[in-house]
Order: structure tokens, then C-alpha cells, then sequence
């Protein structure tokens, strides 16, 4: 039940930064198409604020307030309780899981698909060796949810980190010709 009801709970912030993704992946492509790299650029960074906002507050609510959001949906002080660990684990990657499909959105726009699955793929595969690891130390179930939450992490830097480098590649390049 933690982990179902919290994931439908943690849907806040994915929904959210899918619907920013998939709108962002549109612009971006259209205007990358036109050569109007400085329009990919600024919708970039002006997304990048409204996921980070929301994803700061959706952290600060998950990791302060986990127990009382789920007592909203459910009332039993067991599964409260047990929920409000899982979202206080969980709240610390919201702003990262925010970043990742945000960058997701940045990266299928300018036609390259294949980072973002490289990543997702390689992280994801990451999270049984790391549960295990974080089980076997003693944490118990709460160590499956600190591999979901760390490789989590991982994939919204990793993909931030990737786009830096490509941006000068592809991005970069244009705006200096677009200007002469």
C-alpha cells in the first residue's frame, strides 16, 4: 500500500514535469528546426525554473509533510506513518525526478532520443544491485526506496550534465552563426 499510494501521491510532480516535457519537446524541436536556437535556449532555462520551483516545493512538502499528505488519503496510522517514511525518502529525489523528464522533454526536442534511454536504462538497471546493497546493510525495505531515490538522482544530473556537453555541440554553434 506505501509504495502504490505513494507513488499515485509522487504523480504531483511527474504528471506535472511530463506535461512541461512534452510541451517543452514541441517548442524546442519546432524552433530548432527554424534555427532559433536562443528561443531553445531561453524555453529551456524558463522551464527549468517552473519544474525547479515546483519540484522545491514538492521536496520541502514530501520531506517535512510526508505523513500528513498521506494521511489524506489514508487514514490508518500505520499506513500513515510507514507512508510518510516512503515520501520523506522519495521527496529528496523530486527535484532531480523534476530535472530528469524536463531534460527528457530538451533532449527528444532536438531529435536525440537515445540519451535520455541510455540513462533511464542504465540507472534503473542500477537500483537492484543497490537495493540489495542497502537491504543487506540493514535497512530494510526502506533501503529499496533510498536505491529508487539515489538513482533518481543520478539520471536528472547525469542528463542535465549530458545536455551541457551537447549544448555546445549543437546549440552553441548556431547562435554564433545565426549572429554574423
Amino acid at each position: 500500500m506505501t509504495f502504490t499510494t505513494g507513488g499515485q501521491i509522487e504523480a504531483i510532480t511527474w504528471n506535472t514535469s511530463q506535461g512541461f516535457s512534452t510541451a517543452l519537446s514541441a517548442f524546442i524541436a519546432q524552433n530548432y528546426a527554424g534555427g532559433r536556437t536562443d528561443r531553445v535556449l531561453k524555453a529551456w532555462q524558463t522551464t527549468l525554473w517552473m519544474t525547479g520551483i515546483l519540484g522545491t516545493f514538492c521536496t520541502f512538502l514530501f520531506v517535512c509533510y510526508g505523513s500528513e499528505v498521506f494521511s489524506i488519503f489514508v487514514p490508518e496510522r500505520a499506513a500513515y506513518e510507514a507512508g510518510g517514511v516512503f515520501l520523506r525518502i522519495d521527496g529528496y529525489s523530486q527535484l532531480f525526478m523534476m530535472l530528469e523528464i524536463t531534460m527528457q522533454g530538451v533532449f527528444y526536442g532536438l531529435g536525440r532520443t537515445v540519451p535520455p534511454a541510455i540513462v533511464s536504462i542504465g540507472c534503473n538497471y542500477m537500483r537492484i544491485p543497490l537495493a540489495i546493497l542497502f537491504v543487506n546493510m540493514g535497512m530494510g525495505v526502506e533501503g529499496i526506496w533510498w536505491a529508487v531515490c539515489v538513482t533518481t538522482i543520478a539520471k536528472g544530473l547525469i542528463l542535465l550534465g549530458w545536455f551541457m556537453i551537447i549544448r555546445k555541440k549543437y546549440l552553441i554553434p548556431h547562435m554564433a552563426s545565426r549572429q554574423s
